[in-house]
């Protein structure tokens, strides 16, 4: 059911059934869904927008509410190179005329929407072809075996099975055990019914955990490997997860281009790419054939990841990859700023950065200049392919002896803006070492003080999973 190489679709399932097992109890249906006779007027536009006050955007700002806006340009950074696994990575530029005020560090959220060929063969599997487009409601069912149910919020009153498909339910979500033990009773072939069945039982719990929790096992996975299972809609609709907004980082100044462009940076996977990326992608191509294309977006609340305009304060920026984005728009920032001032006491900027090559690294090129004009007084790079691989984190051991007292300057922030699952903990053991090395302290005392400096605002993270 993917658009990707199927990563799932050769398993042998019977290894996964056990002789004995009791299955989770099922997930009930509580919702019923009634078609008209007419069809839904189509719409390019994410259709949890009209789903009204009732549905809430995390994060939003507030006095904001999500816009589609155009997209003006795309711009490939970086190719993808399956021999250093690196990503291809794309700069979007939006339009965004008296859509909000921003600073570099703030986030937008994109809405996302599911790729149009995946959901056509959804709705072969569950067929709906016939009625894809033809209009519906979803309601309670007249006996409802669960007290309380109610029709999921972002579900609009009025829809249609591609719609919800589309743009409300995230068809990638990870399975619960209930609701593996629910689709099997929706799975004619005794084999793949018990397979599913099995999967959510306790006797099960390692098998779980190595298909769901270690290889990302997903609904659509399920769909891949067990061919006769065709879930009804209403049950989809029930249990399946909302479709939700994912942030990313502006990576330009106000000062620089204006407040009616926005800049993001996104990478995208070769096999299996995200929702949102794939999203994106297929909206890149429409622009580079000259073809008009917008995506949703709102505004997130603003946070102390942000750039200060006192130019006399200190900075010292830590990224990996993308993670470099918000710190485009800083240093975008800080140059425009002491082009309009005439300001002598100016602070340092020091970054450190990390990429799987040096042609992966983003920007390049403007970096160099901005460590030329001294809008950088520190560009510290490292690569982790190649024959001698190195990571930022070393790269800070080694400066811990300048790092540390530029750190506790009283008008000095750092800022990390990195993967949270893996990177940003390596970054913090990483800077952790250094507080051991520059002030003589034991582990435990050095990770006490990094966490006084989160307390204080001098140790900032923007980190993603």
């Amino acid at each position: 059911m993917t658009s990707e190489t199927p990563i799932f679709q050769n398993i042998d399932i019977e290894a996964y059934i056990l002789n004995e097992y009791i299955p989770a109890k099922p997930l009930d249906v509580n919702l019923e869904v009634h078609f008209s006779d007419s069809e839904l007027a189509s719409t390019e536009a994410c259709a949890q927008l009209r789903c009204g006050d009732v549905l809430k955007f995390p994060f939003v700002r507030p006095g904001h509410q999500p816009r589609a806006v155009a997209i003006r340009k795309s711009e490939v950074l970086v190719s993808e190179d399956a021999a250093t696994e690196t990503k291809r990575v794309v700069e979007l530029t939006l339009e965004s005329p008296d859509l909000f005020e921003f600073q570099p560090g703030d986030t937008i959220a994109v809405l996302p929407s599911n790729d149009g060929k995946l959901v056509d063969k959804l709705l072969d599997r569950l067929d709906l072809m016939s009625k894809a487009d033809t209009m519906c409601n979803v309601k309670l069912a007249l006996i409802c075996a669960k007290k309380g149910a109610k029709v999921p919020a972002h579900i609009p009153q009025t829809t249609s099975p591609r719609e919800i498909l589309t743009h409300c339910l995230a068809l990638n979500a990870v399975p619960q055990k209930q609701f593996l033990s629910g689709l099997a009773g929706f799975t004619e072939n005794k084999k793949e019914r018990s397979f599913l069945a099995c999967l959510s039982s306790k006797q099960a719990a390692s098998s779980y955990s190595e298909l769901v929790l270690e290889r990302g096992f997903c609904f659509l996975n399920i769909l891949e490997i067990c061919a006769s299972c065709r879930p009804s809609l209403a049950f989809l609709v029930e249990h399946l997860p909302r479709l939700l907004p994912r942030p990313y980082s502006l990576s330009n100044s106000p000062l620089a281009t204006g407040p009616q462009e926005l800049q993001i940076i996104y990478s995208i996977l070769s096999q299996n790419p995200g929702v949102t990326t794939s999203m994106m992608e297929s909206k890149a191509h429409k622009i580079d054939k000259g073809e008009p294309a917008e995506i949703v977006v709102y505004p997130r609340l603003s946070n102390n990841f942000r750039y200060t305009e006192d130019l006399s304060s200190n900075q010292i920026l830590i990224a990996v990859g993308t993670g470099v984005a918000p710190f485009l728009g800083f240093l975008s920032h800080k140059e425009q700023l002491l082009n309009q001032q005439s300001q002598r006491d100016i602070g340092k900027t020091w970054l450190y950065l990390g990429a799987k090559t040096t042609r992966a690294t983003l920007n390049l090129d403007q970096l160099l200049v901005w460590q030329l004009t001294s809008v950088l007084q520190r560009l510290r790079m490292c690569q982790s392919r190649g024959e001698s691989p190195c990571y930022v984190q070393q790269l800070l051991e080694e400066d811990s002896e300048e790092l540390v007292p530029l750190l506790l300057e009283a008008n000095t922030v750092l800022y990390v803006c990195a993967d949270g699952a893996k990177i940003s903990q390596s970054i913090a053991s990483g800077l952790i070492k250094c507080l051991q090395t520059a002030l003589h302290l034991s582990e435990e005392e050095a990770a006490q003080k990094l966490k006084e400096l989160r307390a204080q605002g001098k140790y900032r993270e923007d980190v993603w999973l």
